[in-house]
């Protein structure tokens, strides 16, 4: 586990929890995104749309925030080993969270503009990526600071849990979607191809973890998921 205390400096123990900190605030506002998914599943929402670009403003703000202390951690404490690690892996951790919100911003778009009600199987699947993301984020960023291979595991669950959706939506959408809601059918997939997306982001953020904590690039073993 990664200490933010008892540094040579005292400003470098604050400067990693202020790092930290941002990465936790952006995984919170892109529960606030996740949370305006479950009521665009049951109606066309486009109100939500412009409370998720308003969230994403800050999720902006705070990768902008983080590149600038990471900067300044570098230059002022000059970290090293795990610590230099974490500082140097914030930078891309908070890329990934970035790109994630806007996965998840653009599957608010896609449901605000298509005809509900949605099929039930369609629903049914988009509910369980929707699920799966939400899921994966907290446990993914917490290997950052203290990795453990069992959560590694859930994470990787979960991950095969929002690509099997994204499968049986695309064969639903195949098999049983009318022609005449072809725009809808496109909105529908590519919602659920983002949600897979989002899946692999949270898993790359475990990886990173584990270089992190390690040292070492994470490797699949025959008993992952």
């Amino acid at each position: 586990m990664i200490s933010f205390e008892n540094h040579a400096f005292k400003g470098m123990d604050e400067s990693l929890k202020r790092l930290f900190t941002l990465q936790i605030s952006m995984a919170a506002e892109i529960e606030q995104l996740i949370a305006l998914l479950p009521r665009g599943l049951e109606v066309a929402d486009p109100q939500s749309f412009q409370q998720a670009k308003m969230i994403d403003k800050e999720i902006n703000a705070a990768e902008v925030a983080t590149d600038k202390l990471v900067a300044e951690t570098i230059n002022k404490y000059t970290p090293m080993g795990e610590e230099l690690r974490f500082v140097l892996a914030s930078v891309k951790t908070a890329g990934i969270l970035e790109r994630t919100a806007d996965k998840i911003k653009n599957c608010i778009k896609r449901l605000a503009k298509v005809n509900h009600p949605l099929d039930a199987t369609v629903r049914t699947q988009l509910e369980r990526g929707v699920n799966a993301v939400r899921a994966m984020l907290p446990k993914a960023l917490n290997q950052t600071i203290d990795y453990q291979d069992d959560i590694a595991q859930q994470v990787l669950a979960h991950g095969t849990e929002a690509q099997d959706s994204y499968k049986r939506v695309l064969l639903q959408l195949h098999h049983h979607q009318p022609a005449q809601v072809a725009s809808d059918a496109t909105h529908i997939l590519l919602m659920a191809k983002n949600l897979e997306q989002a899946a692999d982001m949270a898993i790359e953020i475990m990886k990173i973890g584990h270089y992190v904590n390690f040292g070492t690039k994470y490797e699949k073993h025959k008993n992952d998921v």
